[in-house]
């Protein structure tokens, strides 16, 4: 009976042998009739979205392996796949599965403090500075455009707290946290060099942006009467970022 789970078989095997007494039919039939239906529901099990949930829960960081790993990697493919039919693994997959996620984890952590070593080092007081009074003003996400980039706060529920995010457009370049500008794969070594400079002294860079854009570096709308455009800024949104 091809498909059939390892425990299962065993009980077939033993289970279906024709009695001497009965010529190999009756309960025999009954006994074939009974493995067959255990079959059908084995085959056609399938955990609850309840059952599923729990045990993500349970092992956020293990459910977390197995979903990032599934598209490339068999095993953890069919755990994922045990997951959706039992709702539960094994001990023994379970193990291996801890075992696996732990390790990716320890290479990731080793990964992210190599690279925050070699990160350039990177001054963002004064955008911090600028950032806590345009809140206190009552900006909720206050933003910079400095350059042909735009420097934002990170959420402070977010994985990334007390970090400033930069970006060109919609492409996120990287982020400047604990003093080092940490690049992503998109931002080149000149890209990089512009920022840490634009980042020491946002003040000058905002009104050059303004200057040279005709628009304000904070809320991004055209610089229109005579005193903004000769500031580079308009006087509100410097008055809120403290400048």
């Amino acid at each position: 009976m091809r498909g059939l789970p390892p425990a299962l078989m065993v009980d077939w095997t033993e289970s279906y042998q024709p009695h001497a007494s009965h010529g190999g039919h009756g309960d025999d039939d009954s006994t074939l009739e009974k493995t067959m239906a255990y079959y059908r529901n084995y085959q056609q099990r399938r955990a609850s979205p309840e059952e599923i949930g729990a045990w993500a829960q349970m092992f956020p960081a293990e459910y977390a392996w197995m979903v990032a790993e599934a598209p490339r990697f068999e095993f953890a493919a069919a755990m994922v796949q045990a997951l959706h039919q039992w709702g539960k693994l094994t001990e023994k997959q379970f193990a291996t599965v801890a075992r696996l996620a732990a390790g990716a984890a320890e290479r990731k952590a080793a990964w992210l403090a190599k690279k925050a070593e070699e990160a350039p080092a990177c001054e963002v007081a004064a955008i911090e500075t600028a950032f806590g009074k345009a809140k206190d003003a009552g900006i909720k996400w206050p933003k910079l455009r400095l350059g042909a980039f735009t420097f934002s706060p990170a959420g402070e529920r977010s994985a990334n707290a007390g970090a400033v995010y930069v970006k060109r457009g919609d492409v996120y370049l990287g982020k400047v946290l604990q003093g080092r500008f940490q690049k992503s794969r998109d931002c080149t070594t000149e890209d990089a060099v512009e920022i840490v400079d634009l980042a020491a002294d946002p003040a000058t860079a905002a009104v050059a942006y303004g200057k040279q854009f005709g628009k304000c570096a904070v809320c991004a709308r055209v610089l229109s009467d005579a005193e903004s455009v000769a500031r580079g800024i308009g006087p509100v949104c410097a008055e809120r970022y403290g400048w």
